[in-house]
């Protein structure tokens, strides 16, 4: 791999240029590296908040069941609730591997 060099005659360029030219880079590219970060905290966030509203309507679901004779069978949608909440847990999980 060839060294970075100055337009100008194909010198490597001087420590000094290099440093400066990574600090720019740096700073242009962090304000959105903050910004995804900050954004990925609040769909994880999210995504607990989902996971616990689905506990909560599956745990309703199964009491009602349970407690009264139900004309439609709630099963099926226990079923779903819980296959939803392990995709939720799985987009969490690759949003902290990703963070």
């Amino acid at each position: 791999m060839q060294s970075p060099t100055s337009p100008q005659n194909d010198r490597p360029l001087d420590t000094k240029t290099r440093d400066s030219v990574t600090d720019g880079l740096i700073e242009l590219l962090k304000p959105s590296v903050e910004e995804i970060d900050d954004r990925v905290k609040t769909v994880r966030e999210s995504q607990v908040e989902l996971r616990q509203q689905i506990d909560s309507l599956a745990d309703d679901l199964k009491r009602i069941a349970e407690q009264q004779a139900v004309p439609v069978d709630l099963d099926p949608y226990v079923k779903k609730l819980n296959n939803s909440r392990r995709r939720v847990m799985l987009v969490n999980n690759i949003l902290q591997n990703v963070q």
